[in-house]
């Protein structure tokens, strides 16, 4: 059997004629699944942003309201005060896993014996349900039956109200988190370590780096984009962060930490505004996407000009 050949016109035996939309057949499950779960909740959210929304009678009715929610968003203290929370809180998580995690991978990577345990070890915290690591962890920070104020009691200090005041209380669920997801990070860096061509460092040591220069020179540029990589999830992971907040402090004490998803919880569930609620989403997406876009955006000129 022959069939006419997409080069030159010419017949090429054993060759069928490639099916012009069949790369299009191949995508439509795809495109079907991203249009079902993504584009359509996505554009749901955005027309309810402009519109009060009220349920009646077990069902929506919309009233257009323009930019009323986004005016309104503006002049919302505790929606500002719930955004620089969710910064604090997500600065010092990226930051307390990027390098945890990071250490931890180098250091692994460097035992002779033992480096699996040492990877369960490592891996197991982040197997665990937040809701079970919120409940162990408020056991320990208790004011009254926690773990932690017995060992101080033991040793003559007075017990601490680690979740009864600001400070402590979001150093403590920046704590949890970062001890719960540095597994993340440690995962895709040591992976990248494991990856690294072992002549590359075997040259090194014969030229007499250190381990310390070859981390610096060699290790650490080649698994960038696994650092980058990392850093992205664990931000998207810190705006959705939600568990560790309400299971320890209900986002108090009084709006010390009040992340954006614990205000969203409480405009959609607990003040039933639904188009707010909405038009507060669409921003935090909108928020995101910009980070992200500008950390894209910076990594590609550094690169630009690190290549001149």
């Amino acid at each position: 059997m022959t069939s006419v050949s997409t080069s030159g016109g010419r017949v090429l035996p054993g060759r069928r004629r490639p099916i012009p939309w069949f790369k299009y057949l191949a995508i439509a499950p795809l495109l079907l699944t991203f249009v079902a779960l993504v584009a359509v909740p996505v554009g749901q959210l955005v027309w309810m942003s402009f519109g009060h929304v009220r349920m009646v009678a077990g069902d929506f009715q919309w009233a257009f309201a323009g930019l009323e929610n986004f005016e309104r968003m503006l002049r919302d203290e505790t929606f500002a005060i719930s955004l620089g929370n969710s910064a604090v809180f997500i600065f010092w998580t990226v930051l307390l896993t990027m390098v945890l995690g990071t250490v931890l991978a180098l250091a692994t990577d460097r035992l002779v014996r033992g480096q699996q345990f040492a990877q369960n070890l490592m891996i197991w915290p982040a197997i665990i349900a937040p809701v079970v690591i919120s409940v162990v962890w408020l056991l320990i920070l208790s004011p009254q039956i926690g773990l932690l104020n017995r060992i101080l009691i033991s040793i003559g200090i007075e017990p601490q109200t680690w979740l009864g005041e600001s400070f402590g209380a979001m150093a403590s669920v920046i704590i949890l988190d970062t001890w719960h997801w540095t597994p993340i990070v440690f995962l895709f860096v040591y992976t990248a370590v494991r990856g690294i061509d072992s002549s590359v460092l075997e040259a090194a040591r014969v030229d007499g780096a250190s381990y310390l220069r070859q981390v610096k020179d060699i290790i650490l540029p080649l698994v960038t984009p696994a650092l980058i990589g990392a850093a992205a999830i664990r931000l998207i992971m810190g705006v959705k962060a939600f568990d560790e907040m309400y299971l320890l402090t209900f986002g108090g004490p009084g709006t010390a930490t009040t992340v954006i998803t614990i205000y969203l919880r409480a405009v959609f569930f607990d003040s039933f505004e639904y188009g707010y609620g909405a038009a507060l989403s669409v921003t935090v997406v909108l928020l995101v996407l910009l980070i992200l876009a500008l950390g894209i955006v910076y990594r590609s000129v550094r690169r630009r000009f690190s290549n001149v």
